[in-house]
């Protein structure tokens, strides 16, 4: 496994800065396409990162109306739903497209990168300085807590409904309220690390006779697969999101079942 610089790497608040950047990373471009998209808007003619961006929130506001009750429900997760997709499409992504690496000769205890720790990766002493964020359990289970709040607060707004819905259709409905945050994080985390794991195994085989990379072929075809479940990923979040909130938005037609 890769080492990644730590913050506070012996204590219970470990943080991984790699994941930090990225996040940040992520957000910059989300900003600066959003920047892009309104800069030159025209209402009559929308064109380029306008019109992609136009056609982006109506395929996420009809997709919000397959699982939320009512439009005012649409109306209130559509914002949070486009730009969760739209963060997610971009943060799967950036562990196939960019990948940074750096070879240390010397540990670095401060930041976790311990001489035994670098002694066990292949290469030797390689520190990864890019990767993507949602390939970070934290980051993955942290979407999706986020999302049973929203869900749960939302749902609370009518506590007799909310109370009734936890046992609806039978006691198991308390049990999905556990394991709903962490099956939608752990698809999230567990689809975009294998992909990104895989890779680096690929990018780090040997090379045939020194210098011919006979990984190629394979590591092609394995970056358009991972690609694709990387936007699929992007969505399934995003629908299972509509899908929570939906089922506690109690407004307009009662419970949604």
């Amino acid at each position: 496994m890769p080492n990644f610089p730590l913050l506070f790497p012996n204590s219970i608040f470990k943080t991984d800065i790699v994941v930090i950047g990225t996040i940040f990373f992520t957000g910059l471009i989300v900003l600066i396409v959003m920047r892009m998209a309104v800069s030159k808007m025209d209402m009559r003619r929308p064109r380029g990162v306008q019109n992609f961006i136009e056609w982006a929130v109506d395929f996420t506001a009809n997709t919000a109306r397959d699982t939320m009750p009512s439009e005012t429900a649409v109306r209130f997760v559509l914002p949070l739903a486009f730009f969760t997709v739209f963060f997610l499409f971009i943060a799967n992504w950036l562990g196939l497209i960019i990948t940074v690496a750096v070879k240390l000769h010397h540990p670095i205890p401060a930041l976790g990168l311990t001489a035994t720790k670098l002694a066990n990766v292949n290469p030797k002493g390689t520190m990864m300085l890019f990767d993507s964020p949602t390939a970070n359990m934290s980051t993955a289970l942290g979407l999706a807590v986020m999302v049973w709040i929203i869900a749960n607060a939302r749902g609370l707004r009518h506590p007799g409904l909310w109370f009734r819905h936890l046992f609806s259709p039978n006691p198991l409905g308390l049990l999905e309220e556990i394991t709903n945050p962490l099956t939608h994080g752990m698809r999230l985390f567990g689809n975009i690390f294998a992909g990104e794991a895989l890779l680096q195994v690929m990018l780090n085989a040997p090379f045939a006779l020194g210098w011919i990379p006979w990984t190629f072929p394979l590591i092609l075809l394995w970056l358009i697969y991972a690609g694709f479940v990387a936007t699929v990923q992007a969505y399934v979040f995003m629908v299972l999101l509509t899908l929570y909130i939906g089922n506690k938005s109690f407004d307009g037609h009662g419970s949604h079942a």
